[in-house]
């Protein structure tokens, strides 16, 4: 019930009977009757045009909720959207963090993508750390995702789908895995969309892990963009983390100029093992900025948590964190080319 009532709050135009001048009930009605048309029209050998194709395409990719969606993850570096990338690059990225019941840790993490160009750029190579294996809000000194190497294998890729299938072997634990991962997503309107990624993951020690994601975006105005997420993750009996956890956050992006954007964020995880509880409360402000160098960006993340472990103590702490980049596509470059046309983009 909660859902739905969030789902009304956030899309209205998505549960609004409305008729259009044309008559039609909503704009996403308009465009599945504008795709069935296009599929009606497909050339006589069974092959759709591909000129329709591009125009579907870039038709959704224009609206301003997905123009807003791609900044805001290519910028900040979304799992999500790296999980979906096909380009080669190597990312290093060193971090400190402190928290006042915890202390000060460091972290070195690498991760690196290479397209296989020989197979139609459809196989990447992935190694390093391991995206699907990091807890939620994860301490910085926790390197058990850190040691993976496999192969990524793209089945479909359009606006809307992306599937692919990634098996390699984790080092930590030197055990293989193989699983599926599912991505749709859709526009309500030209200022709402929502996204639901569905990943599987088995391990050959036995260890099994499904991962849930739901994320409802909807922009406000020129420079920020609000997403709500739902994230889930269950691991089998034989996992060193059994049960449930749900992540689930409230982050509003606030794009500062083509160089630099903050992000806030509040979060609530919960976890069923050993019983049903609260795990922790955090709320932070991110702010992310590219130098003048087009591969190396700084982040400075202050934040509170409230943690079960230390009885909902008031926490404080801050991350300091480098990112760089290595590749033909830089990040800045690459998401530049994705989500906007000139440095004096708005979207």
């Amino acid at each position: 019930m909660m859902l739905l009532l969030l789902l009304c709050a956030v899309f209205p135009q998505a549960f609004a009977a409305e008729p259009t001048e044309t008559g039609s009930a909503s704009p996403v009605a308009n465009a599945e009757a504008s795709e069935e048309q296009q599929d009606a029209g497909q050339q006589e050998d069974g092959e759709e045009d591909p000129e329709s194709i591009l125009d579907r395409h870039k038709q959704f990719v224009d609206t301003q909720v997905q123009r807003a969606s791609t900044w805001a993850d290519a910028f900040f570096q979304d799992p999500n959207y790296e999980a979906e990338a096909a380009y080669s690059q190597i990312r290093i990225r060193p971090e400190l963090y402190y928290r006042q019941e915890q202390g000060l840790s460091g972290r070195f993490r690498f991760r690196a993508r290479f397209n296989l160009p020989n197979l139609g750029h459809k196989v990447s190579l992935v190694a390093g750390a391991d995206e699907e294996d990091t807890d939620f809000q994860d301490s910085v000194d926790d390197s058990r995702g850190d040691g993976a190497i496999g192969l990524q294998f793209f089945v479909k890729e359009s606006s809307r789908w992306n599937t692919s299938i990634t098996a390699g072997v984790k080092f930590n634990e030197f055990a293989g895995f193989v699983g599926p991962r599912v991505r749709y997503e859709d526009v309500i309107g030209d200022k709402g969309s929502y996204r639901i990624t569905q990943t599987l993951r088995w391990q050959t020690n036995n260890h099994w892990q499904v991962n849930t994601r739901l994320d409802l975006n909807r922009v406000i105005n020129d420079h920020f963009f609000f997403r709500q997420t739902f994230d889930g993750r269950w691991r089998g009996e034989k996992a060193d983390e059994e049960g449930y956890r749900t992540q689930v956050s409230s982050v509003l992006t606030q794009r500062l100029g083509p160089k630099s954007g903050l992000q806030y964020e509040f979060s609530t995880v919960f976890h069923t093992q050993p019983d049903t509880h609260v795990d922790k409360y955090v709320a932070s402000v991110r702010y992310r900025k590219r130098t003048k160098r087009d591969w190396l960006y700084y982040e400075i993340v202050p934040q509170v948590s409230f943690d079960h472990d230390y009885d909902y103590k008031f926490n404080p702490g801050i991350r300091l964190r480098l990112e760089i980049f290595y590749g033909g596509a830089a990040a800045k470059q690459f998401w530049q080319r994705e989500s906007e046309d000139t440095q004096d983009f708005r979207w």
